[in-house]
């Protein structure tokens, strides 16, 4: 009966443990990158082919989610982003998102988007040079980068209370770049006397 209470207990530390890795905290895993810094220029190709580079976003909010197919939290996270994140905001011309997958060939992500349900942007960053601009190690990742090109949030990580205050960054980033665009239409109206 002893080996099989030492079974049960292992299965509940290891469940404790699992548990417990679903946010963690920003200075237990080496970042280089931080909150009010230019984002690290880099370039992804979409799994529809179209070639994103960060420099050439700028004037949009962006959004970038570094993830894994066998990343239990990113399982956790990758539904909101699609529902709470992408289907709200994907018709702004002002809206950017790319989640783009640590380790992974395009193969590998396609099928699992397929049979997620997915429809946001995803790229595949085998050899993990993108992911390497911003860390060591820990995912799911996620940037929120502003008009100006600088990092407004990140996280490592999930949990739902930080996923919600990264909704609300983007939300504030979205209706400043809006109001700003507002801004500029009524300047360059021609004036009448």
């Amino acid at each position: 009966m002893k080996p099989i209470l030492c079974c049960l207990l292992w299965l509940c530390l290891a469940a404790v443990a699992v548990h417990s890795q679903h946010f963690v905290a920003q200075d237990e895993v080496q970042s280089y990158t931080k909150v009010g810094q230019q984002v690290p220029a880099f370039s992804v190709t979409t799994l529809d082919g179209t070639q994103l580079k960060i420099a050439d976003l700028k004037g949009k909010v962006v959004f970038v989610n570094f993830w894994a197919t066998w990343c239990g939290p990113c399982w956790e996270e990758l539904p909101r982003l699609e529902k709470e994140v992408w289907q709200k905001y994907k018709s702004s011309t002002d809206f950017v998102m790319v989640a783009i997958a640590r380790q992974q060939s395009d193969e590998e992500i396609a099928a699992f988007r397929k049979e997620y349900g997915l429809s946001f942007p995803m790229a595949a960053d085998p050899q993990r040079e993108v992911y390497k601009l911003f860390g060591k190690a820990g995912i799911p990742r996620g940037y929120v980068v502003g008009t100006d090109g600088k990092i407004l949030y990140q996280s490592i990580g999930y949990d739902p209370d930080e996923f919600d205050r990264m909704k609300k960054v983007i939300e504030k980033a979205l209706a400043k770049a809006e109001k700003a665009k507002g801004a500029s239409d009524v300047s360059r109206r021609p004036t009448t006397l």
